[in-house]
C-alpha cells in the first residue's frame, strides 16, 4: 500500500506528461513528485519510461491496478479531487473552469485509445469523448453518456478552388484534394465514414494536439478540413464552410466506468456539463443537447 500523493505522483506524470505540470496540478514540489514515482518503482516493481512523448509503464501492472482501485474509490468518496480529461476542441465548453472537485488534464489527445486506457486503469476518472468513437451501449466496461450532437462539415481556406465549384462541388470532386487525417485507428468510426467517401488521404501521425502540427499545416491553399462551429476557430487562417453535408453526427459523450454510472458525484457533473451547453443550444438551434441520465441509441 502507498499513500494518496506517492501514487497520485506516478499517475499524474502518466497521465499529464510532465512532471512540472503533475507538481502544479497536484500541489506537490517537482523533487517530492520524482521521489514519490521512484517509490511506486520500488514497491510495484515496475519501471516508468517515456517513448516518443509518452510515458508508459514497465513491468507487471496488477499489483499497481489493485491499489488504483482503491484509490479511485477514495476519490469518489470525496477525498480527493477526481480526475477528467476531454478532447481539445471540447475542453473550452465544458472544462473552463474545471467543475467543483474535479481536476482538469491537457485536453490534448489525438485519439481514442489513450483516454480510454487511462480511464480504465483508473488513472482517470471521467473522458468526454469524442462521439461517434465513443463505447457503445453495451459496453461492458465504460457507461457513455451523451452531452451533444451537431453536424461537422468540410472546410477550406480562402483561395481554395473547390469554394468557386458551383454546381459541380461533390464529394468525388473534393477527394481529388488532400486532405486532413491522423493515423490509422486514431479515430476508427470517424476515419471510416470520411474515407468511404474518398476523404482522410493526408495523414499527420501525430497523438498529441499541438495546433502548428495539425490546423497550422494550413501553408498548403488545396488542402481539405473539417470542423464545427466548436473547432473553426482552431484555424490559423479564415476558414469557409462547404456546402455539402457529410453523412455523420458528431458530438460529445461523457465516458466514465460502468460501476460508477450511477453515482452522485456523476449525475451531478453530467448536470453540470450539460448546463454548459445551454447558451450554445439557444443560439445554435442545429445542434441536439440531451437531459436526464439518457445514454445513446
Amino acid at each position: 500500500m502507498v499513500d494518496v500523493d506517492t501514487l497520485a505522483s506516478l499517475d499524474g506524470v502518466l497521465w499529464l506528461r510532465s512532471g512540472a505540470i503533475a507538481s502544479r496540478q497536484l500541489g506537490l514540489h517537482q523533487s517530492t513528485i520524482s521521489r514519490n514515482i521512484n517509490r511506486c518503482e520500488t514497491i510495484f516493481d515496475v519501471h516508468a519510461a517515456k517513448t516518443s512523448g509518452e510515458w508508459h509503464l514497465k513491468g507487471d501492472a496488477k499489483l499497481l491496478n489493485l491499489e488504483r482501485v482503491v484509490h479511485q474509490h477514495h476519490r469518489w468518496l470525496g477525498g480527493r479531487a477526481l480526475r477528467i480529461e476531454a478532447m481539445y476542441w471540447s475542453s473550452k465548453t465544458y472544462l473552463e473552469p474545471a467543475p467543483d472537485g474535479w481536476l482538469a488534464g491537457n485536453h490534448d489527445f489525438m485519439n481514442v485509445q489513450q483516454p480510454q486506457a487511462l480511464l480504465r486503469d483508473g488513472i482517470i476518472d471521467a473522458w468526454i469523448g469524442s462521439y461517434p468513437d465513443v463505447p457503445d451501449d453495451d459496453d461492458p466496461e465504460f457507461a457513455s453518456f451523451p452531452l451533444l450532437r451537431h453536424p461537422i462539415r468540410l472546410v477550406v481556406g480562402a483561395n481554395h478552388p473547390l469554394l468557386n465549384a458551383g454546381e459541380e462541388l461533390s464529394f468525388e470532386l473534393v477527394s481529388q484534394f488532400p486532405s486532413l487525417a491522423l493515423p490509422d485507428g486514431a479515430f476508427p468510426k470517424f476515419e471510416a465514414c470520411l474515407k468511404a467517401i474518398g476523404l482522410w488521404n493526408s495523414p499527420s501521425r501525430i497523438n498529441r494536439y499541438n495546433r502548428d502540427k495539425w490546423e497550422g499545416r494550413w501553408e498548403s491553399e488545396i488542402l481539405v478540413g473539417y470542423a464545427s462551429i466548436f473547432s473553426i476557430g482552431f484555424y490559423p487562417q479564415p476558414q469557409y464552410f462547404l456546402p455539402l453535408q457529410l453523412p455523420l453526427s458528431v458530438g460529445d459523450n461523457l465516458v466514465v466506468k460502468r460501476q460508477f454510472a450511477d453515482h452522485p458525484r456523476l449525475l451531478q457533473l453530467l448536470a453540470r456539463l450539460r448546463q454548459q451547453l445551454s447558451p450554445w443550444l439557444d443560439a445554435h438551434p442545429e445542434l441536439i443537447g440531451f437531459g436526464g441520465n439518457q445514454t445513446p441509441s
